[in-house]
């Protein structure tokens, strides 16, 4: 009983990190989530201040590589009050990641 309540306990903390890495509700209640495609961003959230390209992982010349994703970010207003910046990363055309950061936090 003691291991199942662990497990789960496990499995929900990681869950919610990975859920808090999905979706951030901007000021008025639009939500940004993962699988949102870059005009559904860019029509809620509007153009992003700064554009990057990101390597992510490394090639083993196995035949695995790495990839590059795409990271929008820009400075907006959360649902809950205060100014965040907000990054928001895209593989093929669909979010994967979304990361925030209160400013002056």
């Amino acid at each position: 009983m003691k291991h199942g309540l662990i497990a789960f306990t496990l499995f929900f903390f990681s869950f919610s990190a990975f859920a808090a890495k999905c979706a951030f509700r901007i000021s008025g209640g639009e939500l940004i989530r993962c699988g949102m495609s870059k005009i559904e961003v860019t029509t809620k959230i509007g153009q992003p201040a700064l554009t990057s390209t990101e390597s992510v992982g490394i090639n083993d010349g196995f035949g695995r590589g790495g990839r590059s994703v795409e990271a929008w970010q820009y400075v907006t207003t959360g649902d809950i009050g205060g100014e965040y910046y907000l990054t928001v990363r895209f593989a093929n055309n669909k979010v994967i990641e979304i990361e925030s950061q209160q400013v002056n936090r």
